[in-house]
């Protein structure tokens, strides 16, 4: 049976280059948050904290239980990359808040991402095509910065 859109073969090689574009993307990452001396876990996190949320609601956004977000920020906190608050309408809850200096780390993180991106070897128009290309398979997501 063929697919819609090719042959299966095609569809592979498709998917294998798919596949390496979040390979070489990860890899990317990983080693820019190594310069910062971050786990990829915690640059998660710093880039889950655009606004200031509850442990569980950080957990929720990195799809771990909510015990396992404090060591997370435990760490965090220890950098001085944040702070927990009590949030003013329910002091049973905490909130984690970036600091100045985490929220200058996080800026600086995903300057770096985006202007190092392994994509910048395209040019503009390669990037417009593979934009559109995309955008019929999938919804882009925000990116935060």
């Amino acid at each position: 049976m063929s697919s819609p859109g090719g042959d299966q073969e095609l569809v592979r090689d498709v998917l294998r280059h798919l596949i390496g574009v979040v390979h070489a993307m990860k890899e990317h990452v990983m080693s820019i948050a190594k310069e910062f001396d971050l786990t990829l876990t915690q640059l998660d996190a710093i880039k889950n904290l655009g606004e200031p949320c509850s442990q569980r609601e950080l957990a929720e956004h990195l799809h771990f239980d909510a015990s396992n977000v404090t060591d997370i920020v435990d760490r965090l906190e220890a950098r001085g990359l944040v702070t927990r608050t009590v949030d003013p309408s329910d002091r049973r809850i905490r909130r984690v808040v970036p600091t100045a200096e985490g929220e200058a780390v996080r800026r600086k993180l995903f300057e770096r991402a985006v202007a190092e991106a392994p994509i910048n070897s395209l040019t503009a128009a390669e990037m417009t095509k593979l934009r559109d290309l995309l955008a019929k398979i999938a919804e882009p997501v925000d990116l935060p910065i």
